[in-house]
């Protein structure tokens, strides 16, 4: 893996020491766009919104610069999505004036037609400074052209993702689960416009039916699974496959251009030691071994099953995954142990999958290479 978090060239641009949870996206012109939030505390109004390219066939990132600021306002959870089409949405919360909050939060969006050399003003999709709003990475356009964006429900670790909707390109969103009950997040459990679990990525299913996976609100165990028939109104909730993750982690689920699902996430919370949870993997010689720390999963059946399971480690040597996750010593059995993951799908077939400060790079092919079905 490569950094994608580097200082800015200009001192005068603003940058601090804590850099967190990304969001990265392709753009028509060949760049890898990822933006991010940089502040001192994640509560102050200092917090900013800065960004990255990668270029092609460049081997290193640009150094960061400011995105998107309102002055004396925490610029709190972001998103940016290509469309395919040309269009770059960017979705963003904004906290109260010299609030030290970003428990209330306005919902803002801009788009670019330029590959993010210019914008749009933002514009609120909800200028209330509530719940409901803190932007989470994994923005979706499904094959109908709805574009769905998800946001975490509550501000606390456990709670549910909300999501707005939009059916006509961008102009007016609904957020199905607006004023309904708390839902029953158990085995079996429904409820109303609500996904299980915080920092919820989303997927749309071969039959137009929304697979989501979530952070907290474990079901007997496991990380909560989420499926909904009439695109989020209502939910059902059941216990994947996967183990829970915590504070400091956040999960990717992805339909691939081949058509498959791509899941990556951690094997154990941050907070629990190494030791504590590890999962079965195999490696090119066919002998299996417990790993711990980022994995990636590959669904070819529209997530019944998850035949691939491949830890993400270099094999060896020190790393700064910035953040939560601070230094990692990499070894053929650990991966980075935590951090906020986003990814996105060049044309050319490449995943380009990020955490808190590191850019990883693969493709189907490669994850399936030598690893047997089931693990």
């Amino acid at each position: 893996p490569i950094p994608f978090v580097l200082p800015p060239a200009d001192e005068g641009e603003p940058f601090y020491k804590h850099n967190h949870q990304p969001s990265i996206a392709w753009l028509p012109n060949g760049d890898l766009l990822a933006i991010w939030y940089s502040t001192r505390s994640e509560y102050g109004p200092v917090l900013t919104v800065v960004a990255s390219r990668l270029r092609p066939g460049k081997e290193t990132w640009d150094p960061c610069s400011e995105f998107f600021k309102a002055a004396d306002h925490n610029m709190h959870g972001s998103s940016i999505f290509h469309d395919g089409r040309g269009t770059i949405y960017h979705f963003n919360g904004m906290a109260p004036k010299a609030k030290a909050s970003w428990k209330q939060l306005a919902l803002l969006m801009r788009i670019s037609k330029d590959n993010g050399v210019t914008w749009t003003p933002p514009r609120a999709i909800d200028d209330r400074f509530t719940t409901r709003h803190q932007v989470i990475s994994g923005m979706l356009r499904t094959k109908d052209g709805v574009l769905i964006q998800n946001c975490d429900a509550v501000p606390g670790g456990s709670g549910g993702t909300a999501l707005h909707l939009c059916r006509d390109g961008g102009r007016t969103w609904v957020d199905p689960g607006k004023g309904k009950p708390r839902p029953d997040f158990t085995e079996g459990g429904k409820g109303e416009g609500t996904i299980a679990g915080i920092h919820a990525k989303v997927a749309e299913l071969s039959d137009g039916r929304l697979l989501a996976f979530g952070r907290g609100d474990a079901i007997d165990g496991s990380m909560p699974m989420s499926i909904s028939s009439d695109l989020g109104k209502t939910w059902t909730y059941r216990a994947s496959s996967f183990p829970p993750i915590g504070g400091g982690q956040r999960l990717v689920l992805k339909r691939l251009r081949e058509g498959s699902l791509f899941f990556a996430s951690f094997t154990s919370g941050r907070r629990q030691k190494p030791e504590a949870s590890g999962m079965t993997f195999t490696d090119p010689s066919g002998k299996t071994f417990t790993g711990h720390g980022l994995y990636a999963a590959v669904s070819f059946d529209d997530g019944k099953t998850w035949p691939v399971r491949k830890l993400l480690t270099p094999g060896e040597g020190e790393f700064d995954g910035g953040a939560w996750t601070k230094q990692f010593t990499a070894t053929p059995t650990r991966a980075e142990h935590a951090g906020y993951l986003a990814a996105t799908q060049t044309p050319d077939g490449v995943i380009h999958l990020i955490s808190s400060r590191l850019h990883y790079r693969f493709n189907l092919p490669w994850l399936v290479a030598g690893v047997s079905p089931g693990g």
